[in-house]
């Protein structure tokens, strides 16, 4: 078929291509109109009183600060939100969460046995821009640090006593893990091709399917 016979069934059947082109604008538009998500990610690091940092932690209360990682982070999901992860390595932004938070005890066993082997708890936070991040990030950060703190004032602890909450890294920094304008210019270009060709053929085909549903035109009779 050449370019004119292409441009001559276009033009007979303009009413499929005035719809291919609205498909493919609104298509254009709606990938355009994608927001970005911003992501931040600090773990909290439980360590005994008395410690420095996590190196000097004693191999025998590991498995009482876990437990007392635990107990906090329960308490926290239940006064607050939290989305629910399918692994504790997963992301939030990757799980499809664009607005929230997460906070999890790291698993290092299977669906069917967990293993929880260090005092950290992972705090992870979404939000459309980098300031709705940090705000939902500082937020659970400080229900965090009052839930400890209650916690062992309950038990009578003293304060100098309290077991200490490293946060690694000190100030975390919010990610842009939306897409870029670049790639969304790409995916545009990429959309209206297809969707150009694609009205291309719509209009090819129907003029076929039209050319032959028209009855033959008639044989006149011998005399």
């Amino acid at each position: 078929m050449t370019a004119g016979e292409l441009l001559g069934i276009m033009w007979r059947r303009w009413y499929i291509v005035v719809a291919g082109l609205i498909l493919t604008m609104w298509g254009s538009s709606s990938l355009a109109a994608v927001e970005r998500t911003y992501w931040v990610e600090v773990q909290l690091v439980f360590i005994q009183p008395g410690s420095a940092s996590v190196a000097n932690v004693s191999d025998q209360i590991v498995p009482s600060l876990i437990n007392f990682a635990g107990i906090v982070q329960r308490r926290v999901t239940e006064t607050g939100n939290p989305a629910e992860l399918p692994s504790s390595g997963a992301t939030l932004y990757g799980s499809g969460v664009r607005e929230g938070y997460s906070i999890t005890l790291p698993n290092s066993g299977t669906q069917w046995a967990a293993s929880y082997s260090t005092p950290i708890l992972v705090v992870q936070a979404v939000g459309r821009s980098p300031e709705a991040a940090r705000e939902t990030l500082d937020r659970v950060l400080a229900e965090v640090d009052v839930a400890a703190t209650e916690l062992q004032n309950a038990q009578g602890a003293p304060p100098e006593s309290h077991v200490f909450i490293e946060r690694s890294p000190a100030t975390p920094q919010v990610i842009d893990v939306g897409g870029t304008k670049i790639g969304q210019l790409k995916g545009m270009a990429a959309l209206a091709g297809v969707g150009l060709a694609m009205t291309g053929s719509g209009a090819v085909g129907f003029d076929r399917m039209m050319q032959k549903r028209r009855p033959a035109p008639a044989v006149p009779e011998r005399p």
